[in-house]
């Protein structure tokens, strides 16, 4: 039975990248097992400060489980075993650490580019561009106030 590692930070982007993998209907193949990593947004530092570990775990979990539903309906409609995981700390450790308890697996990175942000990678042979349209945050705050200021 063949293993996928996929992570998730978009449900419409990872199902873009993950219809085009699947076996037509009439093809009749094996059960693969889909282990989807959940990958949420970060909460930012001032809801961060108002809300529990607990809470913060427990909306982390809603969050992975909201947007990996139809992927899971999806797949295991085609006959697959679906796993679902919360992304916690470094993404190449996480691999690491399950493909140490399923053996080898193919790992798809179906998380959306996001542009000025570079992504951390999640095996130690993935290639990271570093992105050339990283800005400053004030560069581009200055930026736009000149263009507010001239019209």
């Amino acid at each position: 039975m063949e293993t996928f590692i996929v992570y998730i930070d978009d449900k419409q982007y990872a199902l873009q990248q993950l219809v085009p993998m699947l076996p037509e209907k009439e093809a009749l193949s094996s059960p693969a097992n889909w282990i989807l990593v959940g990958c949420p947004p970060r909460l930012n530092r001032h809801t961060g400060r108002w809300l529990t570990q607990a809470a913060q775990k427990k909306w982390r979990h809603e969050w992975t489980r909201d947007t990996t539903a139809e992927i899971i309906d999806l797949l295991e409609k085609t006959g697959n075993i679906v796993s679902t995981q919360v992304a916690q700390g470094a993404l190449v450790l996480l691999t690491q650490q399950i493909k140490r308890k399923v053996g080898a697996a193919r790992v798809i990175d179906a998380r959306r580019p996001k542009l000025a942000v570079n992504m951390d990678p999640v095996t130690h042979e993935q290639p990271q561009e570093k992105s050339s349209w990283v800005v400053p945050g004030g560069v581009m705050a200055i930026g736009a106030a000149i263009v507010l200021a001239s019209e």
